[in-house]
């Protein structure tokens, strides 16, 4: 089974984290964080729709200038959701440039801040010079941020000694297409199948124009969902940097996070440094592997080790293995 959620850690454990996940044969994509970085192509930043920073220290945010210098002629929107005063951040990089020559430019540049309770949100153009020409207020219920079809991406609020979110990626279901029955059944697979795919995520009944061995035939999305399609628990995702080891901490995290297929987590220093981790509102290695074990995590990357401890990253990486491969 191919996964839905393409996950890359851009960056490796040493340096700014920052995770790319691409949707599986969907032209789409979305990145947690953005600090420094040098390995995304051009391609890969024109996919991304929605851009979710922590909170906006540089080694998280300052890649949105890079950001911003690639999509500039796109015609598609990009989201970028954040904590309380992310609208005032976003809108001072855009007020930092000259943009006499985008009167023509279709992009747009939604900021959504997101606040305990609601989410403020703030339209600025490239054909305005990117200054604020809308903002609304919504409601937020739960910690739901944005709903798409293919996923789900829900944020809670944690102590970094400043507002940071703690982020989860989430599929509903999986959907796998029984491919050894293509053959048998006179069909050839094609773009079609994506078709079948957004019609049962949708939730919707409608005529899938199929290619077959003797041409194009439209046959009903439910009988084609029982013929080829097994449905599975979907994926998901959660990130975890900056953040405090506390109890509040982890109350407001644990709800959200439970049972999460991979967790991306932050090992800043080794144990040996809890007190001083705990006054930065940083996680020791041993802190996110006791972490991993609450949460249940079935795959565990650690990332955004302190520079001080590049040169004992296997110690620093052995102290979080021990812990989540140890007996409960």
């Amino acid at each position: 089974m191919r996964p839905t959620f393409l996950t890359r850690l851009v960056n490796g454990e040493l340096f700014d984290p920052i995770v790319y996940i691409r949707i599986l044969n969907q032209r789409q994509a979305l990145m947690l964080d953005c600090g420094r970085f040098f390995d995304l192509s051009n391609h890969e930043l024109m996919l991304v729709e929605h851009l979710f920073i922590s909170h906006a220290h540089m080694d998280h945010f300052m890649g949105f200038d890079q950001v911003l210098r690639v999509i500039l002629h796109r015609q598609t929107p990009l989201n970028v959701y954040g904590p309380p005063e992310i609208r005032r951040q976003v809108l001072a990089k855009l007020g930092a440039y000259t943009w006499n020559l985008t009167r023509e430019y279709a992009l747009e540049i939604r900021i959504h801040e997101v606040a305990p309770g609601c989410i403020t949100t703030t339209v600025a153009r490239a054909s305005d010079g990117f200054a604020p020409s809308w903002t609304g207020v919504r409601e937020r219920s739960g910690e739901e941020l944005v709903k798409t079809l293919w996923y789900t991406v829900e944020a809670v609020e944690l102590d970094h000694k400043t507002p940071c979110l703690g982020f989860v990626v989430k599929e509903a279901f999986h959907i796998n297409i029984r491919g050894d029955k293509l053959g048998p059944l006179g069909y050839a697979s094609g773009p079609w199948l994506g078709m079948l795919k957004a019609a049962i995520k949708s939730g919707r009944t409608m005529d899938i124009p199929v290619r077959t061995m003797q041409g194009t035939r439209l046959i009903d999305s439910e009988q084609l969902a029982r013929e080829l399609v097994i449905v599975s628990p979907g994926q998901k995702i959660t990130y975890l940097t900056d953040i405090r080891y506390c109890e509040a901490n982890l109350e407001r995290l644990t709800p959200l996070a439970k049972d999460t297929d991979v967790l991306f987590i932050e090992t800043f220093y080794p144990d040996e440094m809890r007190e001083e981790a705990h006054r930065k509102g940083h996680l020791t290695a041993r802190q996110a592997g006791e972490i991993a074990r609450e949460l249940g995590a079935k795959r565990v990357q650690a990332m955004h080790i302190s520079p001080r401890y590049h040169d004992r990253r296997e110690v620093v990486l052995d102290e979080l293995k021990q812990l989540i491969s140890a007996p409960k």
